[in-house]
């Protein structure tokens, strides 16, 4: 392992622990003059900074770039991770078709567990219901319970697009009994909110945020995921609107005083709506 890259990366890891992002962001502009590893580390580091504050556009041109010097350096795997990283921003910006071009790209790139489930994800907001299915299946038919635990979670996810919100929860509880994953509690918290199942939701991010160390690189893989944060506070404010008003006041204010930094997208524009009719703004 390249120590002197990862003691960068660590460094803007305990900053970003610690909110201090301005020092994190220091940090990782260290790392791009150290060699190309430490560029693309470096690319990924930033831009999943500026999906964390809701700069979209700031961190689309960022990723597109790096995404192309990984794959003139041969390393297909670190440019599956932005185009992965791409297709996130898509959805949050609420431009799908885009979406599932990007998780196609990183397919073509990688066939890794992570980005056969992240795409597959993609795909299910996407409406590609079927190409979801296949990767779900795949992950499911592997011997080890982190990708058949991937597989489940994206049938409970599909479950729920369907509209099959009791076996969709179900599926996602099965899968979190196997094996505990930060993403895991969080898309069954969002498959609560759907269900009306305020309580179970609330319970689900409460972890979500009480665990939020582990979104700092979902897949202990040290690639930046820290931008799947605010999410937990959008749907928090989102259950939190079912049982209690003032709760749900302090959730999507939390939510815009973070994503509020940028152009924001959908979520940004549906919380400040919510935040509005509750008299929070």
């Amino acid at each position: 392992m390249p120590t002197f890259e990862y003691s960068y990366l660590s460094l803007a890891f305990a900053q970003i622990g610690q909110e201090q992002i301005e020092q994190a962001s220091d940090s990782y502009k260290k790392l791009d003059g150290i060699s190309p590893l430490g560029a693309s580390m470096a690319a990924a580091g930033l831009a999943d900074l500026d999906i964390y504050e809701g700069r979209f556009n700031d961190a689309i041109k960022i990723l597109d770039q790096a995404a192309k010097n990984d794959l003139a350096a041969k390393s297909a795997d670190s440019a599956a991770d932005k185009f992965a990283a791409l297709a996130y921003i898509q959805l949050m910006k609420g431009q799908r078709a885009q979406a599932v071009a990007m998780a196609q790209k990183a397919l073509t790139c990688s066939k890794a567990r992570k980005i056969r489930f992240l795409a597959a994800r993609t795909f299910v907001e996407g409406g590609e219901l079927d190409k979801a299915q296949t990767l779900a299946t795949e992950l499911g038919s592997e011997i080890l319970a982190e990708p058949q635990v991937y597989g489940k979670i994206i049938e409970g996810q599909i479950l729920l697009k369907k509209g099959n919100k009791a076996e969709a929860i179900k599926r996602l509880v099965e899968a979190n009994n196997v094996l505990n994953t930060w993403i895991g509690h969080f898309d069954l918290g969002r498959a609560y909110v759907e269900a009306g199942a305020f309580a179970g939701a609330t319970s689900e991010f409460d972890q979500c945020i009480t665990r939020r160390g582990e979104v700092l690189a979902l897949f202990l893989d040290e690639v930046p995921t820290f931008g799947y944060l605010p999410a937990v506070y959008y749907y928090q404010g989102r259950a939190d609107e079912g049982l209690d008003a003032k709760a749900a006041t302090k959730a999507y204010t939390k939510f815009i005083s973070i994503q509020g930094k940028g152009e924001g997208g959908e979520f940004l524009q549906d919380a400040n709506k919510r935040l509005a009719k509750l008299g929070g703004k």
